[in-house]
């Protein structure tokens, strides 16, 4: 196992989040989105040239992804959403309300396989119950495909799209599940299990060797396991609470992390003043790009074409601050 606690990290321009998750590199765009869960904020950065800003949203989003049109879906507390990034304006999907979740759930972290079906889970916003569920959304409908989560992070998807790896943070267990063409999850095992020094798995990324980078909640910086859940290198960051990571640029070569102030006490926000803010790392292996979510994929009553339209007007060429809300650094 290789420390590379002397790989250069970059702290990138910007504000900081109370609680930043759901990063995601649009490729369309150039740029990476990730959101607060705490606070209504859409942030954004543009690695070629430095830029960055964030954009009021009507609510607080868990997570976002690319999908087959200009806008991006954006998980919420209890929906999803298709977010017009260049506005910040969201047109909720009601097929996905989650009335049948516990009332003190929210969602928490989701993904795209091959086929561009949506998975996401949900977790006890207390972390106190494992009353969170994983979930497949596909032209069938909305599935229950796991359950027994306090609090559910992942998922992501091999490049050849056998296998799923999602995280049970509070167990601190990253499972790998075997995927099925149609979808359907077997042979659930325990790929990776973290240490009480390395914190709690969070956020993933693969890479294009199949390695998987998890983000180390209370754990001071994110760590790789090869195909076979080995450890093979811990890249330490100058926060405790690092929450997801993502793949950017043209080549795929950057490795973007976000972390947060929440559950640091006034002495531990002191100490570390970094909190909140993305950082960048350059890797000799370049990531995997995240699959986008196809809206013909989803059980929708409009036809994708309606849904694209009505989501948003995007020109594809990157934000616009289109009201007094938005800021840009």
């Amino acid at each position: 196992m290789q420390t590379m606690s002397d790989l250069k990290v970059q702290l990138c321009p910007g504000l900081a989040a109370a609680l930043a998750e759901g990063i995601h590199w649009d490729s369309r765009r150039q740029r990476l989105f990730w959101v607060d869960i705490l606070h209504p904020w859409l942030y954004w950065f543009e690695p070629a040239t430095a830029s960055t800003g964030r954009l009021a949203l009507s609510q607080p989003g868990c997570w976002l992804l690319g999908t087959d049109s200009p806008a991006l879906l954006i998980g919420m507390s209890r929906s999803i959403g298709l977010l017009d990034p260049e506005t910040g304006k969201v047109r909720e999907l009601p097929q996905v309300q989650l009335q049948t979740e516990p009332a003190g759930n929210r969602l928490n972290d989701g993904g795209a396989d091959l086929q561009g079906r949506l998975w996401f889970g949900t977790m006890d916003n207390a972390e106190q119950t494992p009353s969170g569920q994983l979930y497949r959304w596909d032209q069938r409908g909305l599935h229950t495909v796991d359950t027994g989560y306090v609090v559910t992070n992942g998922p992501v998807f091999t490049q050849d799209g056998q296998f799923l790896y999602h995280a049970s943070s509070s167990s601190r267990e990253v499972y790998r599940f075997a995927l099925s063409q149609t979808g359907e999850l077997v042979q659930k095992q325990i790929f990776i299990r973290f240490s009480e020094a390395q914190g709690f798995p969070d956020g993933m990324a693969l890479d294009a060797d199949g390695g998987l980078w998890v983000a180390q909640w209370r754990g001071y910086g994110i760590s790789r396991f090869d195909r076979n859940g080995h450890l093979t290198r811990t890249i330490a960051l100058p926060v405790s609470n690092v929450t997801n990571l993502a793949f950017a640029g043209p080549d795929l070569r950057q490795l973007f992390v976000t972390t947060a102030q929440a559950g640091l006490t006034p002495m531990e926000l002191q100490q570390q003043p970094a909190a909140g803010r993305l950082f960048r790392l350059e890797l000799e292996i370049p990531g995997v790009q995240v699959p986008a979510v196809k809206l013909s994929s989803l059980a929708l009553p409009d036809s994708p074409s309606d849904a694209k339209s009505q989501a948003c007007d995007c020109n594809g060429l990157g934000l616009v601050a289109a009201d007094a809300t938005a800021e840009k650094n």
